[in-house]
């Protein structure tokens, strides 16, 4: 594809240069006045946006060196993307042709850095910059486009819906020897801006590389070229097969697609006992979904495999049959006796099968209070997937949710360290991150089950919930700022703010760790939850998780890290979340740390009526000292019964069981469950009293009606 707009009239590049360009005085259309304004440390015009325009009409590249986000936000119409975060030295050589004038149409700030790089390059027709880039974003659609890139799930529901999609592989043949997507054409970065018709005008086109950065500027380049259906794959290649989805590779025969199945034969499959598979997001997954289907969304898929049954059928739904049969490949490639649901939900619908739509009952969680908003997950909805949706996981707040500006916000590393730091949002996303799958549970969680009652919010069984987070390991953070001999205690405190018991002041949200256990707890400083920024309920733009620690220690909106040389005696250390009891008439206070071990059983539900025979019981269980060893379940008061321990096991995450069993005899009973870590921990059957009512993990009970 020759790198021409259509609005030059089809001149040669010699002829459409700018004015330091060869014949400049006798073939330019348009007298260009160069102001006076200047790039600061560069002798680089500053351009009004009419004489870009008509420079780029006359065949001048226009050259956007913003991120992807913003460009992509909305950019001058013609505009080639090459971030200068990126390969831009490489991509530059890639697409610009050598005897064009450049004009740069990104934000001033950056045009210096930008001209000199590409100085470097060889590239010295640069010949001016947008003036005022911010002033154009507002005008109306005739001086401005915006991108579209599409994520995996959105590339596999587009692949089966759209036949003419040309998916068009960007990377050097080196990189694709080693693997390719389903049904992609290889046209590397260089060649696709020279071959005038490598692709169709008339279809859609998406590029994609190995991260995502190439593809953006190939779509750009397409887009510039007058492409109309253009977008680029966020990620990448790598989060392609990141994902455990299917890629094509020359040393390995390709595999036949995943068998389909309709809706009704879809419905008898899970009747029998298949497990039912949705990869949707969890805000689709909450419009409605089939009852008892775990929620695994497409890119979590690959992570959890090992959490999915190896002796069960599975059934793989989505909206419209797309991601779930790349899913239901790849879980066929594992091993897993996987099938896709043709036409997903969509097809399940129109059958006039029964659909779970999201009612107070289940998707909505049970709001104790709402200033400060303090709500758990009913115990119904904690039926679903190895991680709880972000929408549906408990909330607990000691005051009213501060509001940080992401932009002005810093994290502070200060006290007893030998280099003191002042971290932005950005410098913590450009570090080294890492993923986990951890539980938090609150301290109070099960209080309700206190007699006598203790003080405080009476949560019943649903504050806790278990994500996947992602952020920089707090260890790091640590030793890059070098903590002196003195150390002993690091406090964390939130921006949450407000006033407790009679003081006057108020006072932050804030607790300590030792310094042993913070540095070698996993402890992550998170910025997203189930792969999106943390929501604001959930400490946005960074909190703090401690694995295995009852989640007062994961403290939200983290705004300062202190490290001090004596014990910290804050009101949340020492004034809440202790034990305190009284032993000999003296009052014995021990700090709240790990989770007890506990089981929680999410089927059947409390006051169900049930019909003889057959009984399938659904749980979860988890500990913060150990991962869990087993679960027992009675019925009435019958033996203990060994449940099965479903999924692999995670040292900081729940685990899902089930019981298959029977009850014979009609009438009243009680289901009782119990779990056992592996350090020997076991659910005791009541709680052990605390003034405060904390760590109550006792045996649940949950009466059924057997008919």
């Amino acid at each position: 594809m020759e790198f021409t707009n259509p609005k030059a009239g089809g001149r040669r590049p010699a002829e459409a240069a700018g004015p330091e360009g060869p014949g400049a005085a006798a073939a330019r259309p348009v007298s260009w006045q160069v102001p006076r304004d200047a790039v600061p440390g560069r002798n680089l015009a500053l351009l009004p946006i009419a004489e870009v325009l008509s420079r780029r009409d006359a065949g001048t590249v226009l050259l956007d060196g913003r991120g992807p986000a913003e460009f992509t936000a909305g950019h001058v119409r013609g505009a080639v993307s090459i971030g200068l975060r990126g390969r831009f030295e490489e991509c530059a050589g890639a697409v610009l042709p050598p005897d064009r004038d450049v004009v740069l149409v990104g934000d001033v700030e950056i045009a210096a850095e930008a001209a000199a790089r590409l100085g470097d390059a060889g590239y010295d027709r640069v010949v001016g910059q947008l003036d005022d880039l911010a002033s154009v974003l507002t005008a109306g659609p005739e001086l401005i486009e915006a991108s579209s890139r599409l994520s995996i799930e959105q590339l596999a529901e587009l692949h089966r819906l759209e036949p003419a999609l040309q998916l068009v592989d960007v990377r050097t043949p080196t990189e694709t020897a080693r693997g390719t997507l389903p049904g992609a054409r290889e046209i590397p970065l260089a060649i696709l801006t020279k071959l005038p018709d490598a692709l169709d005008r008339s279809a859609p086109v998406l590029a994609y590389s190995a991260c995502g950065y190439r593809s953006l500027v190939a779509a750009s380049v397409l887009q510039a070229a007058g492409f109309g259906d253009v977008a680029d794959l966020l990620g990448g290649y790598r989060a392609w097969e990141g994902a455990g989805l299917r890629v094509v590779r020359e040393a390995t025969p390709d595999t036949a697609a995943a068998p389909e199945v309709g809706a009704r034969a879809a419905a008898a499959l899970v009747d029998a006992g298949a497990l039912m598979l949705d990869v949707r997001e969890p805000g689709e997954w909450q419009a409605g979904h089939v009852a008892q289907a775990w929620l695994l969304p497409m890119g979590q898929v690959a992570r959890h495999r090992s959490d999915l049954p190896q002796d069960r059928r599975i059934v793989v739904v989505c909206r419209s049959g797309g991601r779930s049969a790349a899913v239901a490949e790849a879980l066929r490639a594992w091993g897993l006796d996987a099938v896709n649901l043709s036409g997903g939900m969509t097809a399940w619908a129109v059958a006039g099968l029964p659909v779970v739509t999201p009612g107070p009952d289940i998707a909505g969680l049970v709001v104790h209070r709402t200033h400060p908003l303090n709500c758990e997950t009913s115990i119904p909805a904690l039926i679903g997937g190895v991680v709880m949706p972000n929408a549906r996981f408990y909330v607990r707040n000691h005051f009213e949710t501060p509001r940080l500006d992401p932009v002005s916000w810093r994290l502070e590393v200060k006290g007893l360290v030998e280099r003191p730091l002042r971290l932005s949002l950005r410098d913590l996303h450009n570090k080294r991150s890492e993923t986990l799958v951890a539980t938090l549970e609150c301290a109070g969680n099960g209080r309700s089950a206190f007699d006598p009652p203790a003080d405080g919010e009476q949560w019943q069984l649903g504050a806790v919930s278990t994500a996947e987070w992602t952020g920089v390991p707090l260890a790091e953070i640590l030793d890059r700022a070098g903590l002196t001999t003195e150390a002993l205690e690091i406090v964390f405190r939130g921006a949450d703010q407000g006033n407790v018991g009679e003081a006057a002041d108020p006072i932050r949200f804030e607790r300590s760790l030792p310094v042993t256990d913070a540095g070698h707890s996993g402890s992550l400083l998170a910025y997203a939850m189930n792969g999106e920024p943390l929501p604001l309920e959930h400490g946005y733009p960074l909190r703090l998780i401690v694995p295995g620690w009852y989640a007062v220690a994961s403290v939200k909106w983290l705004t300062e890290i202190e490290v001090i040389g004596s014990p910290f005696t804050g009101f949340f250390q020492t004034k809440r979340y202790v034990y305190e009891t009284e032993r000999n008439g003296t009052v014995a206070r021990e700090p709240v740390r790990l989770q007890q071990v506990r089981s929680v059983i999410t089927q059947p539900s409390a006051g169900q009526e049930v019909t003889a025979g057959d009984l399938l019981i659904r749980g979860v269980a988890w500990s913060g000292a150990a991962p869990i060893g087993k679960v027992e379940v009675s019925i009435g008061s019958g033996p203990w019964q060994n449940a099965r321990l479903i999924g692999q096991q995670h040292r900081h995450s729940w685990r899902w069981w089930e019981l298959l069993t029977r009850i014979d005899s009609p009438g009243e009973t009680t289901l009782r469950a119990r779990a056992t870590d592996l350090g020997g921990r076991t659910q005791p059957e009541r709680p052990h009293w605390n003034r405060l009512g904390y760590g109550g993990n006792a045996v649940q009970n949950v009466p059924l009606l057997v008919r």
